[in-house]
């Protein structure tokens, strides 16, 4: 099989209407839900700042040039630890069910095999940009509900915020995506590795948040988010970019490490 053949094949995969409709569904469903909720509980003074001060949003910043996508941004951690999900499980699957055993029958090398199904981040870049619209579209509709001006929405500067926004969730997605694949390759186990990753970058991380205002420079989820709202009041954008690529890379060179050299049935 050739490099071609395992892209078709995995393409093959994401077309099933469970992937389409489920994880395509689920992202623009909590993209509409954020720009809902952050547009209903906009208030006219500032939030009292804290961990989560990045995720709270006044009426003033909704009438800002980034008004247009703030919802889209809010949303973004979330839809990238949806992508951690997609993956992780796409992989375990494979080896859960054997699956794996006949794939390298057909295409015996493994890292190849491996960056098939990241092509699935194609699929997630096409999956953001219409949750992106569909938020953008429910922006415009509840600003006029609540009054809030969109003069600032549809200039140069308001349409760079836009896109920025869809890069960052971009980013953020595909750091995600890479280290669930890594944790499914190392794992193999789907309850297993859901358990572990879903608890790490869930209750775990936000408690040592709450313990330590340094750990959102240094874990890899709280990384990751930042990326996702451009920064937070305790890290600025610049350091969770390079550290999250870094972390990525080197979950990506351990994964590929693990299933080149590990043996498919342990």
């Amino acid at each position: 099989m050739t490099r071609d053949s395992t892209r078709r094949t995995e393409l093959l995969k994401l077309r099933r209407p469970s992937i389409i409709y489920g994880a395509g569904g689920s992202a623009a469903a909590l993209a509409l839900l954020a720009t809902i909720v952050t547009f209903t509980t906009a208030k006219a003074r500032p939030w009292v700042v804290s961990v989560a001060a990045s995720l709270t949003t006044t009426l003033g910043q909704l009438a800002g040039s980034g008004g247009l996508s703030r919802g889209f941004s809010i949303a973004a951690g979330v839809l990238g630890l949806l992508v951690f999900v997609l993956f992780m499980t796409r992989v375990t699957t494979e080896y859960g069910l054997g699956t794996i055993r006949v794939m390298l029958t057909r295409q015996p090398a493994r890292s190849r095999l491996l960056a098939g199904k990241l092509l699935a981040l194609v699929c997630c870049a096409a999956a953001l940009l219409l949750a992106e619209i569909l938020s953008i579209g429910a922006a415009v509709a509840l600003a006029q509900a609540r009054e809030i001006s969109t003069a600032a929405w549809f200039t140069g500067t308001g349409l760079r915020h836009a896109a920025t926004d869809y890069a960052n969730a971009l980013i953020t997605a595909t750091c995600y995506g890479v280290t669930g694949a890594a944790i499914g390759v190392l794992v193999r186990s789907t309850p297993l590795a859901l358990g572990l990753g879903i608890a790490w970058l869930g209750p775990v991380e936000h408690i040592l948040q709450l313990s330590s205002g340094n750990a959102a420079n240094w874990l890899p989820g709280l990384l990751f988010d930042a990326i996702a709202t451009g920064g937070t009041p305790t890290a600025s954008y610049q350091r969770p970019l390079i550290f999250s690529l870094v972390f990525s890379l080197v979950a990506l060179t351990i994964g590929t490490a693990s299933s080149v050299r590990r043996d498919v049935s342990t």
